[in-house]
């Protein structure tokens, strides 16, 4: 349209830098080169895929060199396990920051899609380091703290909500050997760990001495206390139909069928109860900016705000790569039972040490894949469903959710009994 039709245009005095002329007057979005564009995007999937394998390949191999002060026999000392233990610990921080770092760009450009608009644009190719800059912008932010907040409780708050998603990582399985924490009761473990969030939202809106912000964590807890009964119910019929809490038993019971098939009701209600804790839409009520003034984080600012923002996406990461584990096979590609590529690998130049490394990776970039196919998913509805109110939230979780997720307990010993009896 030109400025003919429209008058007032002309006598404005319009940029001439076309990143930010009007649309009216004939905007068009810059179109940077394309293979620039994804290698920016690549980026930081890149940078996350070499950080796990620096973690779960490299080092252990690193420290158990013949030689080594850190191992004996190929063993690792207390010593060393103790540094390794440090060492991943810091580098899991950093594959939930690339994961969440990851999500929030794809969600904002996803959702620009799904709206019509062009998203991030001006940082990077494509607008790829948007959210780099979104990082540099929070920690340079003023950090400020009301004068009748509770000081050390204040600054729990976050850093509990974060622990929480973070103390995922432990349990894990990205390949057969690739997890830091192989624990027997690894699924008790995963419930016990997601109910931490429950008291750093509550802890947040108390000690803030707002009464909004009070209202708000009450209302934010008692959606993730809620949904966490439906969520540990549809987890615990996977541990009696595989009959383990295992988490790497759980992927290799999966080789030939997942566990999608038979426990297509827990699946569900995982989905939908994963949606709730992870306070996505249409379960976005504790921090619905406009109606809430935020909620429960209304008071928080710089690094405390974005330890809240960043535990959301690692969520976002964690809990689709759990159902991915529990529900879709985990590391292993479809029908992994009639022909595995990944035991080629394994048995390159018979069985070595190189062969479970390129297996392992082979395992790893398929359970990201599935991840990203469940977190798309969220993302979808995340761009397609308006919100629930609080009291239409919780009816669908008592009345709906936890009776539907008995129901799947009771299939799964149902079909224990029939199949595996």
């Amino acid at each position: 349209m030109s400025p003919k039709d429209r008058p007032m245009l002309g006598r404005l005095s319009l940029p001439q830098d076309r990143h930010f002329r009007p649309k009216l007057v004939g905007y068009t979005a810059q179109k940077p080169n394309p293979m620039a564009v994804i290698f920016g995007y690549s980026l930081l999937y890149i940078a996350m895929v070499a950080v796990l394998i620096l973690m779960y390949g490299i080092i252990p191999w690193l420290m158990r060199l013949p030689g080594s002060p850190f191992a004996q026999d190929g063993v690792l000392t207390a010593t060393g396990t103790l540094i390794y233990a440090m060492t991943a610990a810091v580098l899991s921080f950093l594959v939930v920051a690339i994961a969440a770092l990851i999500l929030i760009l794809a969600l904002r450009k996803y959702l620009a899609i799904v709206q019509n608009r062009h998203g991030p644009l001006h940082y990077g190719p494509g607008g790829a380091f948007q959210t780099i800059a979104d990082a540099f912008k929070l920690v340079s932010k003023e950090d400020f703290m009301p004068a009748k907040a509770d000081a050390w409780v204040y600054t729990l708050g976050p850093i509990m909500v974060f622990i929480s998603a973070f103390l995922l990582m432990a349990v894990l399985p990205f390949g057969k050997t690739w997890v830091l924490a192989p624990l027997e009761a690894g699924l008790l473990f995963i419930i016990a760990a997601g109910t931490l969030s429950a008291y750093g939202v509550l802890i947040a809106g108390w000690s803030i001495n707002n009464k909004y912000g009070l209202l708000g964590g009450l209302r934010a807890a008692a959606q993730l206390v809620s949904y966490e009964i439906p969520l540990s119910i549809s987890l615990l019929s996977v541990a009696i139909w595989v009959g383990s809490l295992n988490l790497v038993d759980i992927v290799e019971a999966q080789r030939s069928w997942w566990t999608l098939f038979p426990l297509i009701v827990p699946a569900f209600v995982y989905f939908i109860a994963s949606l709730a804790e992870i306070k996505m839409t249409p379960f976005d009520l504790p921090e619905a900016e406009s109606e809430l003034v935020a909620g429960f984080h209304t008071e928080y600012s710089g690094m405390r705000f974005g330890f809240f923002f960043v535990a959301e996406f690692a969520e976002l990461f964690l809990l689709p790569a759990i159902a991915a584990t529990v529900f879709l096979g985990g590391y292993h590609q479809p029908l992994a039972g009639l022909w595995d590529f990944s035991e080629v690998l394994r048995n390159l130049g018979s069985g070595t040490q190189f062969g479970n490394f390129l297996a392992d990776i082979y395992g790893l970039l398929w359970l990201l894949i599935k991840t990203a196919l469940v977190a798309w998913l969220i993302m979808w509805l995340r761009a397609t469903l308006p919100r629930f109110r609080d009291d239409q939230l919780m009816e669908l979780c008592w009345k709906g959710l936890i009776p539907l997720s008995l129901v799947g307990l009771v299939l799964a010993v149902v079909f224990r009994l029939i199949f595996k009896g």
